[in-house]
């Protein structure tokens, strides 16, 4: 007999095999979540970044203008939101130069103005920045649809999201004849043709959330298929028309996830959570379950309401 057909042949076994595919099953399935919250926790930091961000740029337009960006200066085709106006201070001036005033904002001739997406207009906890929202048409139908930038974020227009537009003349298309200066215990510091000064919020810059993560309802069955970016408040960012997009409000509190399918609540896809900066800059993340009446007090920029700490 030969040393080679001596020599004992030594492998896995199929019972072996099917033990160690075991064991890296269980090491992953342990292993994923915490992957999974360290990616999360990533893309919280950068989408608090971007807040910062937008919070510096509402500062530097008021040092600019002497008031915070209004929230939009017209209701038409030709309107820009807070959005739009804070872009010079993003370092994106010259998206900001390339707009046409006298052209509708979803004419091709306005391609670079709203057509640009604005990377810091983007959480990443839901998507990458792009150009693929529709423009709103006058809620009807639009005209151009997946063409313009989009935008996760809203700016806080106090207790109703149509503030400056109550009471407001029918038909005022340039913002002339609208109440422009709400009662302080229910507006924020943006809003429809606002021109908020610092000075006007007397509960405090740290105390007043200024701009938060915009809740995108995510079950939505539109009867006209067409509307459902409008249904969604997801048109076009940058524009001022559609206020559903741009604008969200407290008093029904925060969405607890994208099944709520209130288009002008504050919510986002972080869990549990939706992030805000506030007016003196600093961005602090509220619980889905804070009390209408304590989101109410924070959006308010003259309530006089006492905060308990857990939202400062």
């Amino acid at each position: 007999m030969t040393s080679r057909s001596r020599r004992k042949v030594r492998g896995f076994t199929l019972v072996e095999l099917l033990v160690v595919i075991a064991i890296i099953g269980v090491l992953v399935a342990l292993l994923l979540p915490a992957i999974q919250a360290a990616r999360e926790a990533a893309r919280r930091n950068s989408c608090s970044n971007n807040l910062k961000q937008m919070g510096l740029a509402v500062q530097n337009h008021h040092d600019s203008k002497g008031f915070y960006p209004p929230g939009r200066n017209r209701t038409d085709q030709r309107s820009v939101s807070w959005a739009f106006m804070t872009l010079p201070y993003m370092e994106a001036d010259t998206v900001f130069k390339a707009y046409v005033q006298t052209e509708r904002v979803d004419d091709p001739v306005n391609a670079v103005a709203m057509r640009t997406p604005i990377e810091t207009y983007a959480c990443p906890s839901r998507r990458p920045a792009a150009a693929d929202r529709d423009f709103d048409n006058n809620d009807q139908p639009p005209v151009v649809t997946a063409a313009a930038s989009l935008g996760d974020y809203a700016a806080c227009a106090g207790v109703n999201y149509m503030m400056g537009m109550i009471g407001s003349t029918a038909g005022a298309d340039d913002g002339a004849k609208f109440d422009t200066r709400p009662e302080s215990e229910s507006a924020g510091a943006i809003y429809s043709f606002s021109k908020m000064k610092d000075r006007y919020v007397t509960d405090g810059l740290s105390n007043t959330i200024v701009i938060g993560d915009k809740n995108k309802p995510s079950n939505l069955e539109p009867a006209n298929p067409e509307l459902l970016h409008y249904e969604q408040g997801d048109t076009a960012f940058l524009p001022g028309d559609s206020p559903f997009t741009i604008f969200a409000e407290t008093r029904n509190g925060l969405a607890a996830s994208s099944n709520d399918n209130d288009r002008v609540k504050f919510g986002s896809e972080h869990p549990g959570i939706v992030q805000f900066v506030y007016l003196d800059g600093h961005v602090k993340a509220l619980e889905v379950s804070i009390e209408a009446p304590v989101l109410n007090m924070l959006g308010a920029v003259g309530d006089g309401g006492v905060l308990p700490p857990e939202a400062l």
